[in-house]
């Protein structure tokens, strides 16, 4: 099964619940009754079977729903976008309980499947920071979006559940690798289109934090017939870079002691001490 996802409606759906998050604070909880504070107000007022598990400063949160995707083919599935209102009915119930605790909360995941397309799932993760500064207005809509995590996914069983996902309290720096490997994609895809990379298709790729290195894998393959030059590489390289300059200097991240690029299908890699990025924003 291929998983796509109207871009379209995710952005006009995610735009919009991070521009109305003004009413959202209110009374405080503390932060471990978040996950039955939620559940209770969406059974409450939306009347909504929710599952929630919370590890720490995470919280996650599964909404198994009728019409939320919409399998247009085997190959094909989409978020449905009859599904608008509803889950922006979770989603601010999840803005108003999160951004009230105290300690705060950290990160958020949302899980929404659908019985009638079983085996695949939608995933969202948000920094709840990111939240806070959209609704102050310090970051525009559109970095919003760019920095939630969000995936169309199979799962390993055709029943999804929480259960079945290992929830552990996310890092910023897990958060990171996750969200520059999905720019990254973007980025190398939006110059794939504009025609800067005409020549070569590209996958996801893949980030991780290990021991002070930010490690990024590019899938990057080059078109039938095509071979990925000396120069072609060098671009892809300088893009990526650019990227994950871009988005750590955003965060004001300097909690790392360098970057690793990978291409697997030549393996060539470059590493980057920290200072070395620096020139790159």
């Amino acid at each position: 099964m291929t998983l796509r996802m109207r871009h379209g409606f995710a952005v006009g759906l995610l735009l919009s619940l991070g521009l109305a998050l003004s009413g959202c604070s209110g009374a405080t909880y503390r932060q471990n009754q978040a996950a039955e504070v939620i559940r209770q107000i969406c059974a409450t007022e939306y009347h909504l079977t929710v599952a929630v598990k919370q590890a720490g400063g995470t919280v996650a949160v599964h909404l198994d729903h009728a019409g939320t995707l919409m399998q247009l083919n085997q190959h094909q599935v989409w978020l449905n976008p009859a599904a608008n209102e509803l889950l922006g009915n979770v989603m601010e119930v999840i803005h108003r309980v999160v951004l009230s605790t105290e300690p705060p909360m950290d990160f958020y995941l949302l899980l929404v499947s659908d019985p009638a397309v079983p085996g695949a799932y939608f995933s969202l993760v948000r920094y709840l920071d990111d939240v806070r500064r959209v609704n102050a207005n310090m970051i525009p809509p559109t970095e919003f979006f760019s920095r939630t995590i969000l995936e169309l996914k199979l799962a390993d069983a055709p029943g999804v559940s929480l259960d079945q996902l290992p929830l552990h309290t996310l890092t910023l720096e897990q958060f990171l690798s996750l969200q520059i490997a999905q720019r990254i994609q973007a980025h190398l895809a939006e110059q794939v289109n504009a025609k800067a990379l005409p020549t070569v298709q590209v996958g996801p790729c893949e980030g991780a934090f290990r021991n002070g290195e930010f490690t990024f894998a590019l899938n990057v393959a080059p078109q039938p017939g095509v071979e990925l030059n000396e120069a072609l590489l060098h671009k892809i390289f300088d893009d990526a870079t650019g990227v994950i300059a871009q988005v750590l200097a955003g965060y004001r991240f300097d909690r790392f002691e360098a970057i690793r690029l990978i291409h697997p299908l030549t393996g060539r890699n470059l590493l980057l001490p920290k200072a070395q990025l620096e020139l790159f924003h």
